[in-house]
C-alpha cells in the first residue's frame, strides 16, 4: 500500500469516526430541541387549562374542592381542534395534580362535582402514555364507587388499570413535566420539586413567573420553565447514548494515534536511512545503499537516493583517478622539467637551484659543503672513433656509476656534454676528495669493452670546499679551474684546493 493510500485511508477512518461523533451530538441536540419544545407546548397548555380550571371555579381551593383537574381536562378536552389532544397534557401533569384533584392533597371532603361537571368516574382518571384516553365509560345506572382509601406509603394516585391489551406503564409514577404554581400572595401551590407546597417563594425565584388572570385580576402565578423528569427507560438510553459517545471519542481518538504512530514509524524508520546514509556522505563515504521497502513515495526516494549515491560515488572515484593521474603526469613533467632526458640526472637549472639551498643552509649553521665538477676525457674521441651511440653509453653508465656510489643527501646532476657536478653537504674537504678518488678509479676500471672493445673511460674532477667564497656559484667557479688544472697535469685525477 503506498503512502498516500495509507495517509487517505487513515484520514477516512477518522472522518468516519468524527462523522459518527457528529452525527450522535446531532441526534442528541435534535432530541434536546424536541424535548424543548414539548415542553414549551406543555407550559402553554398547563397556562391555559389552569387559567380556564381557576376561571370556572374561582380561586384553587373551590376549584379542586369541586373537580379534579384532570376530569377538567378531559371535559374541555372534546372541544378541543384536530390535532394534540388537551389530555395529552395529563401524562406532562405532577402527581400532586391528581391527589388535590381528588382532595387528597389537603385533606379535605369530597362534596362531588356540579351539575356542569363531568360526570364522575370508577377511580381517578388517568391518560395512558400516548396521551389518548382509554377510559370507558360503566353502563348507565352503574353504581358507582368511591375512590379506594389511600393507605401509608402508597402512592396517592395510581393509574387505571387498562385491560391487558392495553396495558401500558406511566413513567413510573412521574410526569415528564413539572410546573411551580403559587397563588396570589405567592404561596406555593404545586412545588414541582422545588419547592414544598404551603411555603412562601422565595424572592429569588419570583422572577419569570407568568400571572393567571381572571377577569383581569391575577389569581395565581405559573413558571414558564418546567422540571424535566425523564424516566429511567429515558435516563438509561441518554447514559448509553453517553457511553457510546464517550466510546465512539475514546475509539476516535485511538485509532487516529495508532494510525499516526503507524504511519509515523513506518515512515520515520525508512526515512532514518535515509538520514543516516545522507551524514555518511557528509563525511566523505558517498556510496551508501538504503533498503527499499514496497512501492510508495519514500520507495521511489530511496531508489532515487541509490542511484545518485551511485552515480557520485563513481563520479568521484572516476574524479580521484582522474586527479591522481594529474598528479602523475605533473609529477612526470616536474620530473621532466629537472632531469636529464638520457641519463637521467638531475639538470643543470636544478642543480643550481639546490645548490644554492645547500649553501645557505651550511653558511647559516656553519657546517662543511664541497661541490665537485668532473668531465670525461677525451670524450669526443670517443664520439668520433666509436660512434655517438657508444658515447651516449658512456654517459649512462657513467651518470649510473656516480648514482650509485654516493649518499642519498648527496646531489649528483649533468651539467652539460660529458660534465657532470656533485654537491656533498656535510661533508669536509678531504672526505670530499677520498669519495672523488674513489669514484674516479670506479670510472678507470669500469669493463668499458663490454660496449665496446677497445673502449677505455677516465674522468678528471675539480673539487672545492671554500664555503668563505660567497656563492654557491662561486665555488662551481673554484671547482671549474681545479678541473681545468687536472686537465692540464694529465687528466684522470683529483685536484681539491
Amino acid at each position: 500500500m503506498s503512502l498516500r493510500s495509507k495517509l487517505m485511508l487513515a484520514l477516512l477512518l477518522t472522518g468516519l469516526a468524527s462523522v459518527a461523533l457528529v452525527g450522535g451530538l446531532t441526534y442528541i441536540s435534535v432530541n434536546a430541541k424536541v424535548d424543548s419544545i414539548r415542553q414549551q407546548q406543555a407550559a402553554q397548555h398547563f397556562h391555559s387549562f389552569m387559567t380556564a380550571y381557576l376561571a370556572e371555579y374561582g380561586d384553587w381551593q373551590t376549584a379542586i374542592a369541586s373537580e379534579s383537574f384532570d376530569q377538567f381536562v378531559q371535559r374541555r378536552q372534546a372541544r378541543a381542534p384536530q390535532g394534540e389532544r388537551p389530555s395529552d397534557l395529563l401524562e406532562r401533569m405532577p402527581p400532586e395534580v391528581d391527589r388535590q384533584s381528588h382532595h387528597e392533597a389537603d385533606g379535605g371532603e369530597r362534596h362531588g362535582p356540579p351539575p356542569h361537571a363531568a360526570p364522575p368516574h370508577n377511580g381517578p382518571q388517568r391518560m395512558p402514555p400516548d396521551g389518548y384516553s382509554r377510559h370507558r365509560p360503566p353502563p348507565p345506572g352503574a353504581e358507582q364507587e368511591p375512590p379506594p382509601p389511600i393507605r401509608e406509603g402508597q402512592p396517592a394516585w395510581q393509574p387505571e388499570n387498562p385491560p391487558p391489551h392495553e396495558a401500558r406503564p406511566r413513567r413510573d409514577g412521574q410526569p415528564l413535566f413539572r410546573f411551580l404554581l403559587t397563588d396570589a400572595e405567592y404561596r406555593v401551590l404545586l412545588g414541582a420539586g422545588l419547592a414544598s407546597n404551603g411555603s412562601i417563594l422565595p424572592v429569588d425565584m419570583r422572577k419569570g413567573l407568568r400571572p393567571l388572570l381572571v377577569e383581569g385580576r391575577t389569581v395565581a402565578y405559573v413558571s414558564p420553565q418546567s422540571v424535566l423528569t425523564p424516566t429511567p427507560q429515558e435516563r438509561e438510553y441518554l447514559a448509553a447514548i453517553r457511553s457510546s459517545l464517550l466510546a465512539g471519542v475514546a475509539a476516535a481518538t485511538a485509532l487516529a494515534l495508532g494510525l499516526g504512530l503507524l504511519l509515523s514509524r513506518s515512515l520515520s524508520s525508512r526515512l532514518s536511512y535515509l538520514t543516516d546514509a545522507v551524514r555518511a556522505m557528509h563525511k566523505g563515504s558517498l556510496l551508501q545503499q538504503v533498503p527499499v521497502r514496497g512501492k510508495d513515495e519514500v520507495a521511489e526516494l530511496a531508489t532515487a537516493f541509490n542511484a545518485m549515491s551511485e552515480d557520485l560515488a563513481r563520479s568521484h572515484a572516476e574524479l580521484n583517478a582522474s586527479h591522481q593521474t594529474i598528479l602523475q603526469q605533473a609529477a612526470q613533467l616536474r620530473e621532466l622539467s629537472i632531469r636529464d632526458g638520457l641519463t637521467g640526472l638531475y639538470n643543470r637549472r636544478h642543480f643550481d637551484e639546490q645548490a644554492t639551498t645547500l649553501f645557505n643552509q651550511a653558511v647559516r649553521h656553519q657546517r662543511p659543503l664541497s661541490l665537485m665538477i668532473g668531465d670525461i676525457d677525451h670524450f669526443k674521441r670517443i664520439n668520433d672513433q666509436f660512434s655517438h651511440a657508444v658515447g651516449d653509453a658512456v654517459l649512462r653508465q657513467v651518470s649510473a656509476l656516480l648514482r650509485n656510489h654516493i649518499r642519498q643527501s648527496d646531489l649528483v646532476a649533468r651539467y652539460g656534454g660529458e660534465e657532470f657536478v656533485l654537491a656533498l653537504p656535510e661533508t669536509a674537504g678531504p672526505q670530499a676528495v677520498a669519495l672523488c678518488e674513489k669514484l674516479r678509479r670506479r670510472i678507470e676500471d669500469h669493463p668499458w669493452q663490454d660496449i665496446h672493445p677497445g673502449l677505455k673511460v677516465t674522468m678528471s674532477m675539480g673539487v672545492s670546499v671554500d664555503v668563505a667564497s660567497g656563492s654557491a656559484e662561486a665555488m662551481l667557479r673554484q671547482a671549474d679551474a681545479l678541473l681545468y688544472q687536472a686537465k692540464g697535469a694529465g687528466r684522470n685525477q683529483v685536484c681539491f684546493a
